[in-house]
C-alpha cells in the first residue's frame, strides 16, 4: 500500500497539472461571451454542489435548504457593500462566517432527526429564510431586489469584462475541492463516512455523531455562502427568487447526485453535464419544451448511471484496463461498482 501511494500521487499530478493549465488558459482561448459566461456558471454550480456534498455526500445529511446559505452569502456581501462601503471580498468572508454559524445552529437541531424528517426540517428552514427575504423589505427590498452599482476595480470585485470572474469562480471551485480533500483525509472524514454508512455502529464505537455532523454542516454552509457572494457580484443584482428560492437547493442537490454523491470530483463533473444541458436546451427550445426534454434527459442519465457520471466513467475505465473492451463492458454493465 505504501508503494502505491506515491505512484498514485504522481499520476494525479500528471493529470491535474495539464487540466489546471488548460483551465487557466480558457479566457484567452474562448472569446465568445456566451460560452465563457456558461463556463463561469458551470464553475459556480460545481463549487456549490461540491460544498453541498460535504454535508450530504460525506455526512449523509440530504439537505434541501442550502439555498438559505446561498442567500445569506449574497445578501451579506451586497448589503455591506451598499450600506457601509465594505469590499465584497470582505463581505464574502463575513457572509461565510454568518452562514457557517447558522449551519452549525440548524445542524445541531436537525441532525438529531433521521431520514425524511431531516429532509423536511431542512426544507422548512429554507422556506422560512425565503419568506423572510421576501417580506423584510426594509433590509432586502423584497421582490424589487438590490442592484449593485458598477464601481469598477478589483477591490470591489466588479469588472468591466467577465474574464476575471472565470478566475474567481475557478478559485472558488479549487477552494471547495481542497476543503473536501482535506476533510476526506482527516479524522473527521473517516468519522463522517462511518456515520453515513451506519450511524448506530459509529455511535457505539464512540464517534460523537452530532458534533461531527454539525462541523460538516457549518463547513458546507460557509462554502455555499461564498458561492452566493460570488453570484451577487457577478450578476450585480439579487432578489429572493434568484438567491433563496427552493429550486436552487434542488438544483444544487441534482448536480451533485448526477455527478456522483459522496465522491470528490463527482459534483463538479455533474455541473459539467447538467448546467450546459439545461442552458443549451433553454436557448434552443425555450420555456416549457426545454424543461420537459431536460427532465427526460436527466431521468435517462440517472437510470443509466445510478452511481453518478463519475461512477460510470470509473467502471468503463476499469473494464477497458482489464482488457474486456467496449463489448465486454456493455455485457457486464449490470454489476455494481
Amino acid at each position: 500500500m505504501s508503494l502505491g501511494q506515491p505512484n498514485g500521487l504522481r499520476w494525479s499530478l500528471v493529470v491535474a497539472l495539464p487540466v489546471a493549465v488548460a483551465l487557466l488558459a480558457i479566457p484567452a482561448v474562448v472569446t465568445d461571451v456566451f460560452w465563457l459566461g456558461l463556463g463561469i456558471t458551470v464553475l459556480m454550480w460545481a463549487a456549490l454542489a461540491t460544498a453541498w456534498n460535504i454535508s450530504a455526500g460525506l455526512a449523509g445529511g440530504l439537505s434541501l435548504g442550502h439555498a438559505a446559505y446561498f442567500g445569506v452569502g449574497a445578501y451579506t456581501a451586497t448589503l455591506l457593500f451598499l450600506r457601509l462601503g465594505v469590499s465584497p471580498w470582505l463581505g464574502l468572508l463575513v457572509g461565510a462566517a454568518l452562514a457557517g454559524a447558522l449551519g452549525a445552529a440548524i445542524g445541531a437541531i436537525t441532525f438529531r432527526l433521521r431520514g425524511p424528517f431531516f429532509v423536511l426540517a431542512t426544507l422548512a428552514f429554507g422556506i422560512v429564510v425565503h419568506i423572510a427575504a421576501v417580506n423584510w423589505r426594509e433590509l432586502t427590498r423584497g421582490a424589487a431586489g438590490l442592484l449593485l452599482p458598477f464601481g469598477g476595480g478589483a477591490q470591489n470585485m466588479l469588472f468591466a469584462g467577465i474574464a476575471p470572474y472565470w478566475y474567481i469562480g475557478l478559485g472558488l471551485l479549487a477552494l471547495t475541492l481542497g476543503v473536501t480533500v482535506a476533510i476526506r483525509r482527516s479524522q473527521l472524514g473517516y468519522y463522517l463516512v462511518a456515520l453515513r454508512e451506519d450511524e448506530d455502529a459509529a455511535r457505539a464505537l464512540g464517534v460523537r455523531v452530532v458534533r461531527c455532523k454539525v462541523a460538516a454542516s457549518a463547513i458546507s454552509a460557509a462554502l455555499t455562502a461564498c458561492g452566493g457572494a460570488f453570484y451577487a457580484t457577478y450578476i450585480q443584482y439579487i432578489d429572493p427568487s434568484s438567491t433563496t428560492q427552493f429550486e436552487i437547493s434542488v438544483q444544487i442537490a441534482l448536480v451533485a447526485i448526477v455527478g456522483g454523491l459522496g465522491t470528490t470530483l463527482g459534483p463538479a463533473l455533474g455541473a459539467v453535464v447538467v448546467v450546459p444541458l439545461g442552458e443549451i436546451l433553454r436557448a434552443w427550445l425555450g420555456g416549457g419544451p426545454a424543461l420537459m426534454l431536460y427532465a427526460l434527459m436527466l431521468i435517462v442519465i440517472v437510470l443509466a448511471a445510478p452511481y453518478g457520471v463519475l461512477g460510470l466513467l470509473q467502471r468503463l475505465v476499469a473494464r477497458l484496463r482489464s482488457g474486456r473492451g467496449p463489448r465486454g463492458a456493455a455485457q457486464g454493465s449490470g454489476g455494481r461498482a
